[in-house]
């Protein structure tokens, strides 16, 4: 049996991170994009996040078919910063904006994608640094956060006079 770099989850958790980044991105920067984008990016990186705790859960034994899935997740992230990019570029006519998010942000996320893809594909170990081993069981806890903090962001968001209501109830 050939030596495992790394577990391929870690290809889901940087799709994970590029989701976020784009969600953030597009929230920043809300003039130029759809209202509902960044939820939709929220909600990809939470399918993410559920998606690791099926591959521990039940394809634990089976490594190909999770390496194929975190590839697929990987690759759906790069096609939306890739399309987010075309987007900029094309149906907003911002090429200097589009210029700059592909040097910022389009390279760098195909280039660290390409690097971590080859070196687990060759048998390559990249060295992180010792972090402390988290239980997946915690899983369960970040993801409850998750959904708290959406649900809160999107029923701001729908109604944003509602915070506005809670002080005013207080005195």
């Amino acid at each position: 049996m050939s030596r495992i770099p790394f577990p391929p989850e870690l290809l889901m958790f940087i799709g994970i991170d590029f989701f976020v980044a784009m969600s953030l991105l597009s929230a920043l920067l809300e003039k130029m994009f759809p209202v509902a984008l960044p939820y939709v990016y929220q909600i990809a990186a939470l399918a993410g996040f559920g998606q690791i705790w099926v591959d521990y859960a039940f394809l634990f034994p089976y490594f190909d078919t999770r390496f194929w899935i975190c590839l697929l997740y990987l690759s759906a992230a790069l096609l939306n910063i890739g399309a987010l990019n075309l987007y900029i570029a094309v149906a907003k006519k911002l090429l200097s904006v589009a210029g700059i998010f592909l040097g910022a942000f389009a390279i760098p996320a195909f280039s660290i994608s390409l690097l971590f893809i080859s070196s687990f594909v060759n048998g390559l170990s990249i060295p992180m640094p010792w972090l402390p081993i988290i239980p997946i069981e915690s899983l369960y806890g970040v993801l409850f956060c998750c959904i708290v903090v959406l649900s809160l962001s999107i029923a701001v968001y729908i109604e944003p006079n509602m915070l506005k209501r809670r002080k005013e109830v207080k005195r």
